[in-house]
């Protein structure tokens, strides 16, 4: 039978009506059903009834599951984002996740509301929150609130696949605004500075390729000369360096697209002093070295660099070129879209360059670089009005 009205007579003596449905059975095999009570009237229960039995029929129907969040959550992690996510992703997401699960980790998927997760998201930006018990709570920035959210919605978004949530609580979760910053950069006289200060840190080979191609750390500390045209002056980019608790490893790039990118006259004679200097290192180690994966930018034994050690001597090396904190690789990155972007090149090709997915993420990063050329168009467009008032003989409207 699929669902059954019945009448119920409280102690008070009142009558109300309620209905069953049979929701199939569980995974032991034991069968499930649905019941809901409390209608006034006994057509009241029965239109309820036709509606679930009718969600039945379409397969929208999500039977009572008395799951906790923090429940899911472990089996998310253990089913899905192994599939999903690269392992680097993956641990970030743990971190994410193990701030929520001190406020909704025991409570029942289906109970979850969107404003008790407003209420949690907003007491982890005013208050803060800890993922390691041995940590003291401290407030979390808006965009961390929102890369936890972030993390809530793909697991909600799961759920409501697996038929456990009829609707994602995420959508209508007000998050607290991100006060956007503009990429910051360094002219190309403190370029100079980091660059001469890199030297002396056996840095100066990556951060000058980092410089003049902008390209991210992990696509640079993946290159290998195979991926080189130096005749051509041409970089083929296709894999990145990941690090993560299990070690490192190569994967294709953020956006999964190879691009081909052009490189400076300077940078490919630097690139060349590079390759000659490393073939010192290849017969000092023999057949120790890393041959296999002939790494543009290596340690001694051909091996890769760490991306978060190299991060950490580049922003000691900014330091010590009095450039302060907060400058780094990824700093060159920003100034090399920066400085192109101001003089004149145009927005799809250093959108090429970055290896961005649509010219809309490049501008809207880099809009502090496009004063100039709009200046440079307000003008254009004056130059144009004066000489077609010169020709028409017309006077200049003031």
């Amino acid at each position: 039978m699929n669902g059954c009205i019945f009448k119920r007579t409280l102690p008070s003596g009142r009558i109300t009506w309620g209905f069953s449905i049979d929701a199939g059975k569980d995974k032991g095999g034991k069968r499930k059903q649905i019941f809901k009570s409390g209608f006034e009237r006994k057509s009241d229960a029965g239109t309820a009834l036709r509606q679930l039995l009718n969600e039945k029929d379409t397969g929208d129907l999500v039977v009572p599951d008395p799951q906790t969040f923090g429940g899911f959550a472990r089996e998310w992690f253990r089913e899905y984002g192994p599939r999903k996510c690269t392992p680097k992703t993956l641990e970030r997401y743990t971190q994410l996740a193990d701030y929520l699960t001190p406020h909704i980790g025991g409570t029942r998927l289906q109970e979850i509301t969107p404003l008790m997760l407003e209420r949690v998201f907003n007491r982890l930006k005013d208050s803060g929150g800890v993922y390691k018990k041995t940590q003291s709570p401290r407030p979390l920035s808006a965009r961390t609130v929102h890369h936890i959210a972030g993390v809530a919605n793909v697991m909600f978004t799961k759920a409501v696949k697996l038929k456990l949530l009829k609707l994602n609580p995420m959508q209508a979760v007000e998050l607290p605004s991100i006060q956007r910053r503009e990429a910051r950069a360094i002219d190309a006289n403190r370029l100079q500075w980091y660059l001469e200060a890199a030297r002396a840190y056996g840095l100066y080979e990556i951060l000058t390729f980092a410089a003049a191609t902008g390209c991210r750390r992990g696509e640079i500390l993946a290159l290998a000369w195979q991926d080189l045209d130096l005749d051509h002056s041409a970089a083929r980019i296709s894999q990145s360096l990941e690090q993560t608790r299990d070690g490192l490893r190569t994967k294709s790039t953020k956006t999964q697209h190879t691009r081909t990118i052009s490189l400076p006259s300077s940078l490919v004679a630097l690139l060349k002093l590079h390759r000659e200097r490393q073939k010192g290192n290849r017969r000092l180690f023999g057949l120790d070295y890393r041959n296999d994966l002939n790494l543009v930018f290596c340690d001694p034994q051909g091996s890769h660099l760490k991306p978060d050690s190299v991060t950490a001597k580049a922003c000691l090396v900014a330091r010590k070129a009095g450039l302060g904190a907060g400058v780094s690789i990824h700093t060159l990155r920003h100034s090399h879209a920066s400085q192109l972007l101001s003089a004149g090149v145009s927005l799809p090709t250093v959108s090429k360059r970055l290896g961005h997915t649509d010219v809309h993420t490049t501008a809207t990063i880099y809009s502090h670089a496009l004063p100039k050329d709009d200046l440079a168009a307000a003008e254009l467009w004056e130059a144009q009005f004066q000489t077609a008032t010169e020709a028409t003989g017309k006077t200049k409207v003031s």
